[in-house]
């Protein structure tokens, strides 16, 4: 750039001068139109080469609450803070100018009422005709309200960093980099992270399912998703994390990146999965409790009904437990009942039947995708896992303590969920009943009585000797 003025009444110049833009120049007629434009809207400044303020327009004395017999005649070091002016970058900027070389910075410095000031620079050396640096003529502009401001967002960002874990990702899932919380709660270190993919903290199966890549497109569309996550720590532990992952955006409201803020909530999740525990599971078997064994009916009559699958219902009542309790006490009756669930529990091997106590001395197991068949078969294979255990009974009408055990399938008819349900357990409780009449140690259906073996269980019984309650 090549400014050609013969006077200028804001600075005072009456000599050919050329601005030194790192580059080419270019010719401008017009120079100190130019020149006054730049004084009367943007804070300027011209100094010696040596550093000596030499003009300042309003504007720029406007910023620091100044007076122009305060700067003039002053020294370029003044406006900078004490800890910068003698450093060697300090040095190195004017060595820089003296080249003709232009320079932009950024800086710090003190107005007269004592406030931090910041200034984004521009310092353009001025040329005489043979090229040679005359003065430099700097051109401000006011930044202090945007440096705060990233400078608040930093600390902001800092006090976060010490009390939530961070971890940044590329928008494929490349881990970049995390901070010491988040290294603690996984058990990594960053060595041990850093360039791998984000489904080392996923278990195989969610790292297999298409929802998993799913929910890194919808980050790499800007998209923000908070939620729990269930998350391996380094030792294969389970970690439940509060997260949120935050797209970061560029100046075209572009991905660039992600950013994941966590919070450790791994103790109160199994606090809250204890307590659902507990909320649907017998306190005395460990076994499913009535309530969910009423929520679990229900869903799966409505899963049959809309599948066409079938469904069985057993009930086990263990045959004349009054008397085992008025003979043995009620810590052996409990004792017992602790027992015969086991027995239950270890006869019913598919993963989706449900083993519930029923109430007092009556179990329920719920056998999805099973018909009448399957449920004749797991009845007597619990009627014999009970009787197998030789539990002594004592009681002048058996030797044993036995089980009597009622089935049903699921009827198939345009009733409501809620009253097939309901009549499934009637039937069941009918068959139970049957067996009860037959003379106990029975497995009926609610058609016919079994005769005992006529199915042959597959179970073989957990217990290599006889048991008493007592024992």
């Amino acid at each position: 750039m090549s400014l050609h003025a013969r006077h200028s009444e804001s600075f005072g110049m009456d000599t050919k001068i050329s601005v030194a833009d790192g580059g080419g120049r270019w010719d401008m007629a017009n120079a100190p139109f130019v020149v006054d434009a730049l004084a009367r809207s943007i804070p300027t400044v011209q100094f010696s080469m040596e550093g000596e303020v030499l003009a300042v327009n309003d504007r720029y004395l406007r910023i620091f609450g100044r007076e122009a017999q305060d700067l003039i005649g002053g020294h370029h070091s003044s406006f900078v803070r004490l800890t910068a002016a003698g450093t060697a970058d300090y040095a190195t900027v004017w060595n820089t100018l003296r080249k003709g070389r232009l320079i932009q910075t950024e800086f710090g410095s003190i107005a007269k009422d004592g406030r931090e000031v910041w200034l984004q620079a521009t310092y353009m050396p001025v040329l005489d005709s043979n090229g040679v640096p005359q003065r430099v003529f700097k051109l401000a502009n006011d930044i202090t309200y945007e440096h705060q401001h990233a400078a608040d967002h930093i600390k902001m960002l800092e006090a976060i960093s010490r009390s939530t874990a961070m971890i940044e990702f590329a928008l494929d899932g490349t881990i970049l980099s995390a901070n010491p919380l988040y290294l603690a709660i996984t058990g990594y270190t960053e060595t041990d992270i850093r360039g791998r993919h984000h489904r080392m903290f996923v278990s195989p199966e969610d790292a297999c399912d298409p929802s998993y890549e799913r929910f890194w497109e919808r980050l790499r569309e800007g998209e923000f998703i908070r939620s729990e996550f269930r998350r391996i720590g380094r030792d294969g532990r389970p970690i439940w994390l509060q997260a949120s992952y935050n797209p970061i955006l560029d100046a075209c409201g572009q991905p660039t990146r992600i950013v994941k803020i966590a919070t450790d909530i791994t103790e109160s999740v199994e606090l809250r999965l204890e307590n659902a525990h507990h909320a649907f599971s017998d306190a005395l078997t460990q076994l499913a409790n009535r309530r969910r064994f009423n929520r679990t009916l229900a869903e799966e009559v409505r899963r049959a009904i809309r599948s066409g699958d079938d469904l069985s219902l057993i009930l086990i009542d263990i045959d004349h437990f009054k008397r085992f309790n008025d003979n043995h006490g009620h810590q052996q009756g409990d004792a017992c009942l602790r027992i015969v669930a086991t027995a239950i529990r270890s006869a019913v091997r598919r993963a989706n039947d449900l083993v519930a106590r029923f109430g007092g001395e009556e179990f329920a197991v719920l056998l999805p995708s099973a018909g009448a068949d399957v449920a004749a078969t797991a009845a007597e294979t619990i009627r014999a896992a009970v009787e197998t255990l030789r539990v002594d009974h004592q009681d002048g009408t058996r030797p044993v303590l036995t089980v009597s055990v009622g089935h049903a399938s699921l009827s198939r008819d345009h009733r409501s969920a809620d009253v097939l349900a309901d009549d499934l357990v009637e039937r069941a409780d009918r068959a139970l009943y049957r067996a009860k009449e037959a003379g106990r140690n029975t497995v009926c259906d609610d058609r016919a009585i079994h005769p005992k073996g006529s199915v042959t269980p597959p179970f073989r019984a957990p217990f290599s000797r006889s048991i008493s309650p007592k024992g």
